[in-house]
């Protein structure tokens, strides 16, 4: 119902915008968080495809934005600067890998089948053309002198937080009360197997292949005899 107060409140409004709900502002904004929720993952998506084709070096703001289909202002909107937007694209991969890990359950009675489970999991990041191009931006950033203390803050943040959960995972799959030792003895030869298949494919080397289906197998049994 509308008032005689909310007449003078809004003298030059029809009776049917009057008589609107006084929430509309409110779904508005709603919807414009959402658009700049979608104009950032846009933006980061488009990066990490630039970074994929043409490297890292030539992964300029204004190729990114080219890629996303939206204006160089509108990237610096988003992010401000490529450093942050260079930070962002790797705490968005992070964010994927942890909640990844944190839905993972290993299957299997025995450890190379628990270890095999794991595997699968550690692969789908790790064994990944985006890990490429986490590890671009995190060796270029470590070795760049105009680097921020406080974006090498929030990577080797995001990187703890990584490992506390995979360690969950690797303690699972070793079974009992596994060692520091072994944990991590795991974890590196998981991920340098997956990784190396990834590299095997980024960077082939004549007479050479990425370690196929039979070679993950004997790898894989290898780990559970070690780990029984």
């Amino acid at each position: 119902m509308t008032t005689a107060a909310d007449k003078e409140e809004r003298p030059n409004m029809s009776p049917s915008e009057l008589a609107a709900p006084r929430d509309r502002s409110r779904r508005r904004r709603k919807s414009a968080g959402a658009d700049e929720l979608n104009g950032r993952a846009q933006i980061i998506e488009a990066a990490i495809a630039s970074i994929l084709e043409v490297g890292f070096y030539r992964s300029s703001t204004n190729e990114i934005a080219r890629r996303a289909n939206v204006s160089w202002g509108a990237l610096q909107y988003h992010f401000g600067t490529r450093e942050a937007l260079l930070l962002a694209i790797v705490k968005e991969l992070d964010h994927r890998f942890v909640e990844d890990v944190q839905r993972a359950e290993l299957a299997g009675d025995t450890a190379e089948q628990r270890i095999a489970s794991l595997y699968d999991v550690l692969a789908r990041h790790y064994d990944s053309p985006a890990f490429l191009v986490r590890l671009q931006i995190v060796l270029n950033l470590e070795h760049d002198p105009d680097t921020s203390a406080d974006v090498m803050a929030e990577v080797t943040e995001n990187a703890a937080r990584s490992e506390v959960s995979i360690r969950r995972l690797l303690r699972q799959a070793i079974g009992g009360r596994p060692s520091k030792a072994e944990v991590d003895a795991l974890f590196h030869a998981l991920r340098g197997f997956a990784l190396s298949r990834q590299l095997a494919q980024a960077i082939p080397i004549a007479g050479s292949s990425a370690p196929g289906p039979d070679a993950v197998k004997v790898f894989l049994r290898g780990l559970g005899r070690a780990f029984a």
